[in-house]
């Protein structure tokens, strides 16, 4: 059969739509043991920008040929006893309409892309939560708040990027177990929708107040916790504010990755050394053992409406690429799905 796959095209310095192409391709027949599954949705994330370059970070996508990303689907066909047409399955074969699996073990980024894993629509998910509420973003802020560090009850935490997916999720966590959110956006808009939707204890837009008074001013009694997504201006201006043995979780710096990568103008690390901090970067796959309690939780939360996730849902193979790039121009609000 035919189908559609994005490839990339080059690799420039700046990423941009112009980098994809739409291609048809045809499929192989079925052997025994596979499985043809119809992709349902697929999600965009910020770590694809680091796959777009030359492999110094993560490893490349090929050029003219299918790219990674996760991805729910249906099996249509199959041929293999593991799975029956109709199943529900997660795998890292985003970036295209169909594709032929051979089943195996799933686990993201460290098996083949074509590995499957059923799931279950159980306990009020629906297929596209495991991108979503459930998937790879989602589980970067619980591993890092309940895994990689602990919540502090009654402490003050600052959270970058706070309308986005990872920074979002991180403000409901925090705020379930008992913490006073102070977070920041790109926007009027977004500061709004934190405080009215969200429930934040402070949000500040980063564009038009400096970030170091807008943080002096929102924690009179130092930080406990910071979960850094956004940038290492943003970063380093938590340091002379944190209490003394606290911790800061580095999921991310957004700003960096369309560009080349480098951070610069670091500053105020004299105070990692006198208040003795600890700074965790923590790959979300060094948790997935803790991938069970993940979901349970999560479920739990989104039943009792103490947590949901906004979403932006894109129709369309063709419509990925945008969908991607408005990680990186500051446009996205929420959770990029196609």
């Amino acid at each position: 059969m035919k189908t559609r796959q994005v490839h990339r095209t080059r690799r420039p310095d700046q990423a941009s739509t112009e980098d994809f192409a739409l291609r048809e391709v045809t499929l192989p027949a079925l052997a025994d043991g596979q499985v043809l599954v119809e992709n349902l949705y697929m999600s965009v994330d910020p770590y694809m920008r680091q796959s777009m370059g030359d492999g110094k970070d993560l490893e490349p996508w090929p050029l003219d040929g299918p790219l990674n990303g996760p991805s729910i689907g249906r099996v249509i066909e199959t041929r293999n006893r593991d799975f029956s047409a109709g199943d529900i399955v997660e795998s890292m074969s985003g970036w295209q309409e169909h594709f032929v699996s051979g089943g195996g073990e799933f686990i993201p980024y460290l098996t083949p892309d074509d590995s499957l894993v059923i799931r279950r629509l159980e306990g009020g998910a629906e297929a596209k939560d495991y991108l979503g509420l459930l998937g790879i973003a989602s589980q970067t802020a619980y591993y890092g708040l309940m895994c990689a560090a602990a919540p502090v009850p009654g402490g003050t935490i600052v959270i970058s990027s706070g309308a986005g997916t990872v920074g979002s999720i991180g403000c409901q966590i925090a705020r379930v177990n008992g913490m006073r959110v102070v977070t920041s956006a790109g926007s009027d808009e977004k500061v709004a929708w934190l405080k009215d939707e969200l429930g934040v204890d402070v949000a500040f837009n980063y564009k038009t107040r400096p970030i170091p008074e807008a943080l002096e001013a929102a924690c009179p009694d130092g930080i406990d916790l910071v979960l850094e997504n956004a940038s290492p201006e943003h970063f380093c201006a938590c340091l002379p504010l944190m209490k003394d043995c606290s911790t800061l979780l580095i999921a991310g710096f957004v700003s960096i990755y369309n560009t080349d990568g480098k951070i610069r103008n670091f500053s105020n690390f004299e105070y990692v050394l006198e208040k003795f901090l600890t700074i965790r970067c923590y790959p979300f796959m060094n948790y997935i053992d803790a991938y069970d309690r993940f979901v349970s939780d999560m479920l739990a939360w989104k039943a009792d409406g103490r947590i949901f996730l906004k979403e932006t849902m894109y129709e369309g193979l063709e419509a990925a690429p945008a969908a991607l790039m408005t990680l990186f121009d500051g446009s996205s609000h929420g959770k990029p799905l196609v």
